[in-house]
């Protein structure tokens, strides 16, 4: 998608913005024009994002190391959106992945931290986040499920196939509550993404009816239309960016 600004002035939020999708999708909201909030465990490396951006971009970046599945992100995200003073859009995309194992060999602690992150990270940055639209009555939240929440797994254990399926659901019940205030609220399910998640994962892109397998820009594109007004009457919705592994 081309560069039309047509976010100039809106603040987006990116969790898990150091790396693969959420690094994506940070660049290319900057592209168009948006001011970023970007958070990860990692602030070397967001760092290192901001200056790139706001040298390529020149658009306002303000960073954070916060844990996002950590109690305490709630109160460490308000004081990053309170200095910012507003924020338009939120993208949930911060998340863990185990590669396939049995489901009784999937220890309870495991499930916890999947859990912590993958869905309970979603909930304490949209718990910050949902005042601010509430009160402009407008913006966009978008959260990275996967296709594993629909076809039950490929490569992942049955933890993450659960906490992704919590998104699809939190998604929709986000959005109905949110519609009467001119917020959309949608899910995008990637498929394999050439990510460090994805790196040691067996894939054979011979299964896969496209012949290759997304790139990180392929989700933050997707990401991009559904921020912009040209999903203006999408709402409560699921994105597929697989390639083709999965036809709804």
């Amino acid at each position: 998608m081309s560069e039309n600004k047509e976010l100039q002035g809106k603040v987006a939020l990116v969790t898990g913005a150091s790396r693969g999708i959420g690094r994506a999708t940070a660049i290319k909201l900057a592209q168009n024009g948006a001011n970023l909030i970007l958070i990860s465990r990692t602030i070397e490396t967001l760092s290192e994002l901001a200056k790139l951006i706001q040298d390529k971009y020149q658009v306002e970046v303000t960073t954070a190391a916060i844990d996002i599945s950590k109690e305490n992100a709630v109160e460490e995200l308000s004081k990053v959106v309170a200095k910012v003073g507003r924020v338009d859009i939120l993208v949930n995309n911060a998340g863990i992945c185990n590669l396939s194992k049995e489901f009784v060999d999937v220890a309870e602690d495991i499930w916890s931290q999947t859990f912590d992150t993958n869905v309970f990270g979603l909930v304490r940055a949209s718990k910050v986040v949902v005042p601010y639209l509430k009160q402009q009555h407008s913006g966009k939240i978008v959260n990275i499920s996967s296709l594993a929440s629909e076809v039950g797994g490929i490569a992942t254990s049955a933890d993450y196939v659960a906490s992704k399926g919590a998104v699809l659901s939190l998604s929709k019940s986000l959005a109905r509550e949110l519609a009467p205030y001119g917020v959309n609220v949608n899910t995008i399910a990637p498929g394999f993404v050439k990510t460090d998640m994805t790196e040691h994962m067996p894939i054979n892109v011979n299964k896969i009816p496209l012949r290759h397998v997304a790139e990180p820009d392929d989700i933050a594109n997707a990401v991009l239309f559904l921020v912009t007004d040209a999903s203006r009457c999408i709402t409560g919705t699921t994105l597929d960016v697989n390639c083709g592994l999965f036809m709804n």
